[in-house]
């Protein structure tokens, strides 16, 4: 509980804690924006949580200063089945913002503020991890990773060089992992560092076959020297695995049993640069980069599928909930250096369709596209007898890497998981 300041000459109240002393600051857009990082409404307590609510929400959508009538008149809006006595207990914190403190003087109380709530957390944290409440150390670890960038406020804006040869450095930028397939190689020249790549098509298509083979087989990733962690919650890791050992190998699983001597001698040179992981060991973005933060460091991490991990918060639309979880995949990987590729799924709309756009993937409206770097759709045609011809089309709808947009036509071999040229 943050300590309380109570005015002179009058008797301590609940309303008066720091926090909703605090809490009329947010009204500012501008100390909102500096500032909301640093707080949530788990620092606040009954009707105080539902006035920080309103004016985060608010603050996202309209981008100016709040006033408090504004902010009451929101909460009783979003709000009908207040009682009486909730809705008094509103209105005697709203009534108290009189913007008697000024935002430095807030921006320094918050800090210390913070400080004191995030070290009794820790303790508390401890103190589980003492008694068995708790066994192991990822709550604690998922704070330190939160907050390894420190608490304060920074003075440094943090303005980019604008000097000539910083500009048109030719090693600013490198993308050094590029993918095994050439017609994609010309589109795409690469990834890198710091990257998202979304890869997305319908059932039935490939998706796993093509993270597989890009990774996996000849002139892939892992071959380049990449060190690759894969997050398999399509299927289990233990078969993805053996698919990665037949896309190296180009031996059939059958023949691997049979005959493996070739295989694992090949398998050798790659295999210390491959990690998989069952997707309940890693359910979640943060049990993610948990992981990453212990297991570390990786070049390129892959999940099949992003949109089946879990993320932290509560939202009214499942849209929304997928924004969150790419937001979370492109901050890892800006946080770890290391290039993120995602494996989607299309929507109805890419039923026997060779170019699909980024418009088509499944369950989002545009927040899952606009956190990607490239987007490369799989289309796949309908046959008239009904039999896979095995052509597959990568339709590259967004690049922010170079290159260019387009369509490369490959053909899969499923029963090795490889895409060729």
């Amino acid at each position: 509980m943050m300590a309380d300041i109570v005015p002179f000459n009058e008797s301590p109240k609940p309303e008066d804690s720091v926090a909703n002393m605090l809490l009329e600051l947010f009204l500012n857009h501008n100390f909102w924006r500096d500032h909301n990082h640093m707080i949530s409404k788990d620092y606040f307590e009954k009707e105080s949580k539902k006035i920080f609510d309103v004016v985060n929400n608010s603050h996202s959508k309209y981008e100016r200063d709040l006033t408090v009538a504004e902010v009451e008149a929101l909460i009783f809006a979003e709000n009908p089945m207040l009682t009486g006595s909730q809705r008094a207990a509103i209105l005697d914190i709203t009534r108290r913002m009189k913007g008697e403190i000024k935002p430095d003087i807030g921006s320094d109380i918050l800090q210390s503020a913070f400080r004191e709530h995030l070290g009794q957390t820790i303790a508390n944290l401890g103190l589980q991890l003492m008694d068995g409440s708790i066994k192991s150390l990822e709550p604690i670890q998922e704070l330190l990773d939160k907050y390894e960038g420190g608490i304060e406020v920074q003075d440094d804006i943090g303005f980019i060089s604008k000097e000539w040869d910083d500009m048109f450095n030719p090693t600013k930028q490198t993308y050094p992992w590029t993918w095994n397939l050439s017609q994609l190689h010309m589109l795409c020249p690469g990834i890198g560092a710091g990257t998202l790549t979304t890869v997305f098509a319908l059932v039935e298509t490939g998706k796993s076959a093509f993270a597989v083979s890009t990774a996996f087989s000849p002139r892939g990733f892992a071959d380049q020297g990449a060190r690759v962690l894969m997050v398999c919650n399509e299927e289990p890791a233990e078969r993805t695995m053996t698919r990665a050992g037949s896309a190296y190998s180009a031996l059939e699983v059958d023949e691997a049993m049979t005959d493996g001597v070739m295989g694992k001698t090949s398998w050798a040179k790659v295999k210390d640069n491959i990690e998989m992981i069952n997707s309940d060991k890693c359910e979640s973005m943060e049990k993610l980069n948990s992981i990453i933060s212990r297991s570390g460091p990786f070049d390129i991490v892959i999940i099949d599928q992003l949109d089946k991990m879990q993320v932290g918060g509560t939202f009214p639309r499942d849209d929304l909930r997928l924004s969150e979880i790419y937001i979370k995949a492109r901050t890892i990987a800006k946080r770890h250096e290391l290039a993120l590729i995602a494996v989607s799924q299309a929507d109805a709309t890419a039923d026997g369709r060779t170019s699909l756009r980024f418009t088509q993937m499944a369950n989002s409206k545009i927040g899952k596209a606009a956190e990607a770097d490239v987007i490369i759709g799989i289309g796949k045609e309908n046959t008239e007898g009904k039999d896979d011809n095995f052509l597959r089309y990568l339709h590259v709808s967004k690049n922010k890497l170079g290159g260019s947009h387009g369509r490369a036509t490959v053909r899969i071999e499923p029963k090795i998981s490889r895409y060729v040229d």
